[in-house]
């Protein structure tokens, strides 16, 4: 979002009247604009998160919206990359604790996945699988949400001198996006705990 977003929705109405709503003043305009977007999520699904509703929620019009985000697909992605952005925070909190490998890896694949039926971030990125087909700029933004999965998963792999790191943390990366499909959707046969140790069974026996 550029500077002029918070330029726009921060001003001040003139002579003390009612701000417009256009302009209402927000403080922290681009995280107020993703925190509603994300309890919209919560409370109604993706079917519901429409920019009117989106705009009625901040005091603004889904026309300014649709201006500094530029698509509705980009107010997603940034949805889905804010929502990244506190998962990846946990994660390197969690890498200061003392904890077996075992463990540690039992907590990435616990935070990939979805924490259950109808999880809002998942529900965004199973959104976006279509959408990026259509736009290359949006295509390589998620191709970097998603790579820093592999990345780190393949740099724990190594550190516990697991070799071929990467082609294997390919592979369960993998296996872990179709089953958080199983698990968003509530099938019975398949939970996190579940998805969690499929994926251990692709480290090698040691």
């Amino acid at each position: 979002m550029t500077s002029e977003m918070s330029s726009d929705l921060t001003k001040a109405p003139a002579d003390g009247a009612a701000a417009p709503r256009r302009h209402r003043r927000l403080d922290r305009p681009r995280e107020r604009v993703l925190e509603e977007a994300w309890q919209l999520l919560v409370e109604k699904g993706l079917a519901d998160l429409t920019l009117a509703e989106l705009g009625r929620r901040v005091d603004t019009s889904a026309g300014h919206l649709l201006y500094y985000f530029g698509s509705k697909d980009e107010i997603l992605l940034e949805v889905l990359r804010w929502s990244e952005d506190q998962l990846w925070e946990r994660w390197a909190e969690s890498l200061t604790e003392e904890m077996s490998f075992e463990a540690r890896f039992d907590l990435f694949c616990t935070q990939f996945l979805p924490t259950g039926l109808g999880d809002p971030r998942w529900l965004v990125w199973i959104e976006l699988w279509p959408r990026v087909l259509r736009s290359e700029p949006l295509r390589n933004s998620y191709d970097a949400l998603d790579q820093v999965w592999r990345v780190a998963l393949a740099e724990l792999l190594a550190a516990e001198g697991i070799p071929e790191s990467s082609n294997l943390a390919r592979r369960i990366c993998a296996l872990l996006d179709g089953l958080s499909v199983a698990v968003v959707l509530g099938e019975p046969d398949m939970t996190a705990a579940d998805a969690v140790q499929h994926a251990r069974a692709l480290l090698p026996v040691r």
